[in-house]
């Protein structure tokens, strides 16, 4: 490798021989590596499957988030260059991906929280919440991904060989605030009292026409459709939720459970599909009942 740089030659051409290196290292494990690189404000992923390598540009951060949070067909491990997202929460995260299980991640910022999920093939999503404590950030989210890995080993038990069932692991970024994050601590999962019961806000997604959804939503057991209301469903059911309500206090809603059936048919999803939909309802919701 040579490089006709004036002064920086020698850096350039072993930075270049080492990404080449550590590409072709990842290319021959043969484990479908993503690769992912920076320069200056640009990010570039090296997708390494044997035969069909690819190259993505990724021109900010944001689009960056975007393709780390697409649903991915089988489990991808990400290869980290040192040199990137160095002042990031996700150069600590990342690098701690492993398959056959879900990894929650959450690092607390005074009146807010950042919320990043692995997902079992190792897709990421992320999510701001305001912050109380440790137990109301955790606890929503935990009991969501109870009912997903309930449903979805209620599905692959029909399988002759069905897989094990993932674990849910936890982990604290530190320190809190906005500075850069130094260490990840794994943390026991959340605890519920026994006398602090859930309001249940189930959803059920189906097709509709013309690539539209249909939702229905249920709030201990009632039913509410979109058929029946429409463009207000949002905000009907947020006014059923606040009459039920004990405390005068406003907070947040949030989805229990989530059925993508009659989307995805018999077909098991990645908990990856099931949180981004569940952030996309919650969003409505909490619009709606900021209205009522």
């Amino acid at each position: 490798m040579r490089c006709f740089c004036h002064n920086r030659a020698q850096f350039i051409a072993r930075r270049v021989e080492e990404v080449i290196r550590t590409a072709q290292t990842l290319l021959l494990s043969r484990l479908n590596h993503r690769y992912l690189l920076q320069v200056q404000q640009y990010y570039h992923v090296l997708e390494l499957v044997p035969g069909q390598v690819r190259h993505v540009a990724l021109g900010s951060l944001s689009a960056l988030l975007d393709y780390l949070g697409e649903e991915l067909s089988g489990y991808s491990p990400l290869h980290l260059d040192p040199m990137a997202l160095e002042d990031h929460d996700l150069a600590l995260i990342l690098p701690m991906g492993q398959p056959e299980c879900i990894q929650v991640f959450y690092r607390v910022n005074e009146d807010d929280a950042e919320l990043y999920v692995l997902d079992e093939l190792n897709a990421l999503w992320q999510q701001r919440l305001p912050y109380h404590d440790e137990h109301s950030l955790l606890v929503p989210l935990q009991r969501f991904l109870q009912a997903v890995l309930y449903r979805r080993d209620a599905l692959l038990s029909m399988d002759t060989d069905p897989p094990s069932s993932l674990e849910t692991l936890y982990y604290q970024l530190l320190p809190s605030g906005n500075g850069r994050a130094r260490r990840i601590d794994m943390r026991p999962a959340p605890q519920t009292p026994e006398n602090k019961p859930f309001y249940d806000v189930q959803t059920i997604i189906g097709k509709a026409t013309h690539g539209q959804v249909h939702v229905t939503l249920y709030c201990n057991q009632q039913e509410f459709s979109e058929l029946e209301h429409g463009d207000q469903l949002f905000r009907v059911v947020a006014s059923e939720i606040v009459g039920q309500r004990r405390e005068a206090e406003r907070y947040r809603c949030y989805i229990t459970d989530l059925d993508l059936s009659g989307l995805v048919g018999d077909s098991a999803c990645s908990s990856n599909l099931y949180l981004r939909y569940k952030a996309d309802l919650e969003r409505a919701l909490n619009e709606a009942l900021a209205l009522v």
